[in-house]
């Protein structure tokens, strides 16, 4: 049995083997998000009793080795070696799997117990083909037991194994994984780092297989530990000595060495498992790929596809915003009966409700946007889509890869999204994917956009004018990138290599979970910085107070009260910049307080639009408000969308982009400066034509 019966799992596995669904199954609702220290790469921990056992699962990084080269493969070869987790669960995929199994050949050598999930069986025999769980378990000495994640088909059998109460921690402390044989040669060089590596106590700590073939690969990692130790030098000395006597036997690099005979040991398990029973057929994923990766279709379908998220988006979620919009309107009538009249009332009802309650009441919009996009992430089609994507981003500067930052960007904030530009390898294909990252309407965007659309739009045309919105973004993410490729960052993109997953449904409950990590980030910004921005702006607002005048009604001295306070003032003074643009003062400071987070803007609005109320008891949704002010119109709305669209992004984006780019003032000031003035321009043509057309 297991000692005091708490069990460290790692899930480990390439991108796309479907091993976050498996953590998703095994894990359910009990996780934990977050980053690891020092880095933004997502954690995610879950927690689970099963047979008075307390397991801990960690699902790392999807990684394709555990060279440290990326950020991904140093966070998960780090956590493997330093935490010391009692099992690893290795999500092969099945349809993959010598290329899988390249990863498992380092696993192996961390000498920690492994069990192998082959994964998407189901795809793989409707392929013609299967696999024989009992010969790959005996070529790699673990327990195999093959899975289909998205069906939860098999996952509780490693549940069991790993919580049973017959099996004791010894046994599995007896599970010894098959190790590459590297040939006499470099086994040679191993034998004379090994003694030199237990000299140290520190390196001891570390699996000495692992240690001593990382320092023949030259991984970073391995060397970073080696240079700490007593004797490093010595370490690294004979490592040059061994790597260049290794060259000089073989012709070429160790490490090209080293990741031959991996890639032979996985290509010769993956023969002997693999059977193929009948006659190529083809099978679904190939019958979709013939019109999702048509060179003619692909880019209508996936403008299709668009529509249909903008479409499931806003139609269903549309009663579900009326009804949380009715929510804090009633709650600050509410509340506006119960409070005394003063300042705190005020606070309470115009700064907190009227702008927290404007900002989350299109939390039901997120959601759905959240879970429609989360359905074609995981399904496998998005992959398609940045291949399609690729010849029209090449001609526009762009590398295929920058498409993951925009979907990432469009999929939630820009933050990770140009934390995503990490994948390129170009430090010019990185740079521009940054400075357009923004452009795309993000989850921050989001509510400004559902606001105004809902505002001057019937429900017949919102999807449409959205959909049109989005090709903006990406029409004038284009144009910037075109533009950057042929003055300050010349060059060509590097080539595109992407591997393409086998189509699959999702599973309900691996959407509705990552629809909820999503959304909750979106209600503790709102708790959070919202709030806290809200009450500035509130503030800003109010004081200083304007001189009583008890001849004026009581609308009129709203009136005066916000044009006499600071903001007001703010407003007034900014206001000219943007009067050629359709904007006035108001609009202008919702517009700078959406520096600190791009919600503020509604937030903003509300709480202006809040203060400006005689009777808060009769407050009407912000939608209402803004369609009913004489000083908007259809066009400022559209003018005032594009301005949002395009103008300088949030602060939190602002620093990511300025330590990405190598802390360059010189990327920031085109940045900040050259968006701003880049909206200002795209806004006043817009405003100005359309006012000559009468619209």
């Amino acid at each position: 049995m297991w000692q005091n019966k708490n069990i460290i799992v790692a899930l480990a596995g390439n991108p796309n083997s479907g091993k976050s669904t498996i953590f998703n199954t095994l894990a359910g609702a009990n996780q934990r998000v977050g980053n690891y220290p020092g880095v933004t790469v997502e954690k995610k921990e879950g927690f689970k009793t099963y047979k008075d056992c307390d397991i801990t699962f960690v699902d790392l990084p999807g990684t394709y080795s555990l060279s440290a080269y990326s950020q991904d493969e140093v966070v998960a070869g780090d956590f493997l070696i330093n935490e010391k987790p009692d099992i690893i669960i290795h999500v092969v995929d099945a349809l993959n799997m010598e290329r899988n199994l390249y990863l498992f050949t380092q696993l192996a050598e961390l000498d920690i117990p492994i069990i192998v999930a082959l994964n998407m069986i189901d795809t793989l025999q409707s392929q013609g083909k299967i696999a024989d769980e009992k010969v790959m378990s005996e070529l790699l000495g673990v327990p195999v037991f093959k899975t289909v994640g998205s069906r939860e088909i098999g996952v509780v059998n490693i549940l069991e194994y790993i919580a049973d109460d017959n099996v004791e921690s010894k046994a599995f402390e007896k599970i010894k994984a098959a190790k590459v044989d590297y040939g006499q040669d470099i086994k040679a060089e191993a034998d004379i780092l090994e003694p030199l590596i237990s000299k140290d106590k520190g390196l001891t700590q570390l699996p000495k297989s692992w240690l001593v073939m990382k320092l023949l690969d030259n991984d970073p990692l391995a060397l970073k530990f080696v240079s700490k130790a007593d004797n490093g030098a010595e370490i690294l000395a004979q490592t040059e000595k061994s790597r260049n006597h290794l060259k000089e036997h073989f012709g070429a690099q160790t490490e090209i060495i080293i990741t031959g005979r991996r890639y032979g040991f996985a290509n010769a398990v993956t023969k002997n498992v693999l059977q193929d029973v009948s006659r190529k057929k083809t099978d679904m994923t190939e019958i979709i790929d013939m019109f999702a990766l048509n060179r003619y279709l692909g880019i209508p379908i996936f403008a299709a596809v668009m529509y249909v998220i903008f479409k499931f988006t806003f139609t269903l979620s549309n009663p579900a915003v009326k009804l949380f919009g009715m929510f804090f309107e009633r709650f600050g009538a509410l509340m506006g009966k119960l409070l005394p009249a003063g300042a705190v009332k005020s606070l309470i009802v115009d700064g907190v409700i009227g702008g927290v309650g404007g900002v989350l009441s299109f939390f039901p919009l997120i959601l759905f946007m959240f879970f429609a996009i989360a359905f074609f992430e995981d399904s496998g089609y998005m992959a398609r889509a940045a291949f399609v994507m690729d010849k029209i981003m090449n001609r526009f500067g762009l590398h295929g890869k920058s498409f993951l930052p925009l979907m990432i960007s469009t999929n939630g904030c820009a933050v990770p999204g140009i934390l995503a530009a990490r994948t390129l390898d170009s430090k010019r294909d990185r740079l521009i994917t940054m400075f357009v990252t923004p452009f795309m309407i993000c989850g921050a965007k989001l509510p400004i956009f559902a606001l105004i659309i809902g505002a001057f739009f019937s429900a017949k045309y919102q999807t449409g004018i959205m959909f049109l919105m989005y090709f903006l973004s990406v029409a004038i993410a284009l144009g910037a990138a075109k533009l950057l490729s042929k003055t300050i960052l010349r060059g060509e993109p590097a080539h595109f290599v992407m591997e393409l997953p086998p189509y699959h449904m999702p599973t309900l409950k691996g959407l509705l979970l990552k629809m909820w990590e999503r959304g909750w980030l979106y209600v503790k910004k709102a708790g959070t910085v919202i709030m806290l921005a809200s009450i500035l702006i509130w503030a800003a607002f109010t004081y200083p107070k304007a001189p009583v005048n008890e001849n004026l009604t009581e609308t009129e001295t709203a009136a005066i009260q916000i044009q006499y306070s600071a903001a007001g003032r703010i407003g007034n003074f900014i206001e000219p910049f943007f009067k050629p643009i359709g904007m006035d003062g108001n609009r202008a400071v919702a517009l700078v307080a959406g520096f600190a987070a791009k919600e503020i803007v509604v937030s903003t609005l509300g709480t202006i639009y809040s203060l400006g109320e005689v009777n808060p008891e009769e407050s009407q949704p912000l939608r209402e408000k803004i369609a009913s002010d004489p000083d908007w119109s259809p066009l400022k709305g559209i003018v005032f969308l594009i301005f949002c669209l395009i103008y300088i992004p949030c602060i939190a984006c602002v620093v990511v982009f300025f330590k990405e780019s190598g802390s360059s003032f010189k990327w920031l000031v085109l940045l900040v400066a050259g968006n701003t003035v880049f909206a200002w321009i795209m806004s006043f043509i817009v405003f100005q034509i359309g006012t000559l057309l009468g619209l």
